[in-house]
């Protein structure tokens, strides 16, 4: 009887050890649980800062395409599993299977059918107010040609987005139509999930970025920053588009002539035909909508009263100067000694 006390008593130490080895076990799991929500949750500045350069590049690029009003959307970058990025399309579509070179990973871009059938209907002379007729086929050789165009001109914008942050390089390896050959991960690996929706006048489709997450991992600390310093480029083209729309703006301009000063009592004693005497100064201020640009000599020309162009001044000292004393611009802010602001 004392023999079995004894066993029990020395039983009891091993139950209390694998108790806390279990309960150790459950925290550590349930550490990885927490840790992994607080990643997936977490909100990524710079991909949504990068992903904005994305959209306005791609807008212009598409435009100059396909010739037509093109409006890109974007949506939050999400990490998913693998499975569940899957089960978002349907058994047939279009996937473009790249490699990354400076990061050493595979990732893949899915074109809707709807794109593509929106770009080939504008590009072929449509104006794709039409719904499209997404039917699961195989796709031309001349379809095939204008879908390869189209994702070489994303990853190309995609690449000048990261330019300011990473060199990012895609390399196309080939175009599958259905995920059981395009398989870039397991079904459970974590997958960072980009999706930019397109509209193409008034229809929309979607453009979708998955790339396994630890692709990513040495830019990790990079995208969750809540602040990176961006070097701005001169964007040459939408600067050669504003000039040129700005040469067809109009703009109001007004020489005086005379000025004088009168008595109020005077006015009102004045009759029909009466001559007001007045002297035309030289030089003349001529105003461009109000702000003092251009002085000249007062003259006539094919029997027209007529101003000749003797100095042009930067208007900016003018505007300063009218938005510091809350004025408004004119002829008649500006007293003799002021106009044209710079008397010799």
């Amino acid at each position: 009887m004392s023999e079995a006390v004894k066993a029990t008593a020395d039983d009891q130490p091993d139950d209390d050890l694998g108790n806390d080895v279990l309960k150790t076990n459950r925290e550590a799991k349930a550490s990885v649980f927490d840790k992994m929500h607080r990643i997936l949750s977490r909100r990524m500045p710079t991909l949504e800062l990068i992903h904005e350069r994305f959209a306005r590049t791609m807008r212009l690029q598409l435009f100059n395409m396909i010739r037509c009003r093109c409006e890109v959307d974007l949506h939050p970058p999400k990490i998913k599993p693998y499975s569940d990025f899957l089960s978002s399309f349907p058994e047939r579509t279009n996937i473009n299977i790249v490699n990354i070179k400076s990061l050493r990973g595979v990732a893949c871009w899915i074109v809707d059918p709807a794109v593509i059938y929106l770009t080939i209907d504008n590009m072929f002379g449509g104006e794709g107010h039409l719904e499209p007729k997404i039917v699961p086929k195989e796709y031309t050789a001349t379809e095939l040609r204008i879908v390869r165009r189209f994702v070489d001109m994303v990853l190309a914008e995609y690449e000048k987005a990261w330019k300011q942050v990473y060199e990012l390089k895609f390399d196309f390896v080939r175009s599958e139509g259905n995920f059981q050959f395009a398989k870039i991960t397991g079904n459970d690996e974590m997958v960072l999930h980009c999706k930019f929706t397109i509209d193409i006048n008034g229809r929309a489709g979607d453009v979708d970025f998955c790339v396994p997450f630890w692709v990513f991992e040495p830019l990790k600390a990079t995208l969750f920053a809540q602040s990176v310093g961006f070097q701005m480029e001169a964007d040459t083209k939408w600067t050669g588009a504003l000039e040129s729309e700005m040469q067809t703006a109009e703009v109001e301009i007004a020489a005086i002539l005379a000025e004088r000063k009168m008595l109020l009592g005077d006015i009102l004693s004045l009759n029909v035909g009466e001559i007001i005497p007045i002297e035309v100064q030289d030089p003349i201020t001529a105003f461009v909508n109000r702000v003092p640009m251009i002085r000249g000599k007062y003259g006539v020309k094919n029997g027209r009263y007529a101003l000749r162009v003797e100095e042009i001044r930067n208007p900016t000292d003018f505007v300063s100067l009218g938005l510091k004393n809350k004025q408004l611009l004119g002829p008649q802010k500006y007293d003799d000694e002021f106009k044209f602001g710079m008397e010799k």
